[in-house]
C-alpha cells in the first residue's frame, strides 16, 4: 500500500507537542515532536478537531505563568490561522451541522459514555472512522493519543503506537 497515513490528533499530543507546562513531560515532548517531524516528512496527513483545539486552549489559559501563557497562545493562533488558510501544520475539521451533532450525541449518550469516552473524543472517533470510510479508504487512518480508550477506537492499529 503506497498511500500516505492519516493522523487525526487528540488534545493528549497537542498537550506535548506545544510542550504545556503541568501537562507534558520532556521524554514525551520529545518522542511526539519527533513523530510530527517525520509524519511531515512523510507527506502523511493530519487532522485535528475543533474540540481538540478547545480543549488545548483551556489548558494554556490555566497556565500560571502570564508569559508562558501568552507565548503559546500566539502559537495555537499562528498555527490555526496558517492550517485554516494553507492547511499547515494540519487541517482543521470544524464544527459539524445541527443534524451531525444530533448523530453524534447520540453516539456517544448510547456507546462512548459506558467506556468513559467523552463528547471531545467521540467526535474525534466518528472524524477517523468517517475518513477512512469516506476519503481515505486505501489509507491506514490512526489516532494520535495518549489514552489507550481512545487508541483502542482507531481504524487502524498504528504499528509502534506511543501512548507516553
Amino acid at each position: 500500500m503506497n498511500a500516505q497515513p492519516v493522523y487525526v490528533i487528540d488534545t493528549s499530543y497537542l498537550l506535548e507537542l506545544y510542550a504545556v507546562p503541568g501537562h507534558s513531560t520532556q521524554k514525551a515532548v520529545d518522542e511526539i515532536r519527533s513523530r510530527f517531524t517525520d509524519a511531515v516528512r512523510q507527506g502523511a496527513r493530519l487532522y485535528v478537531t475543533v474540540p481538540s483545539i478547545y480543549e488545548l486552549a483551556n489548558h494554556i489559559a490555566h497556565i500560571s505563568d502570564g508569559n508562558v501563557r501568552f507565548s503559546l497562545a500566539k502559537q495555537i493562533r499562528k498555527d490555526v490561522l496558517s492550517s485554516l488558510d494553507e492547511g499547515m501544520p494540519w487541517t482543521i475539521i470544524s464544527s459539524q451541522s445541527p443534524n451531525a451533532l444530533g448523530e453524534l450525541i447520540a453516539s456517544f449518550a448510547d456507546n462512548y459514555v459506558r467506556e468513559k469516552i467523552g463528547l471531545s473524543d467521540t467526535t474525534l472517533i466518528d472524524e477517523a472512522l468517517r475518513l477512512k470510510r469516506t476519503k481515505y479508504r486505501g489509507s491506514h487512518v490512526y489516532i494520535w493519543t495518549k489514552d489507550t480508550n481512545l487508541k483502542a477506537r482507531e481504524p487502524n492499529e498504528e504499528p509502534r503506537a506511543y501512548l507516553g
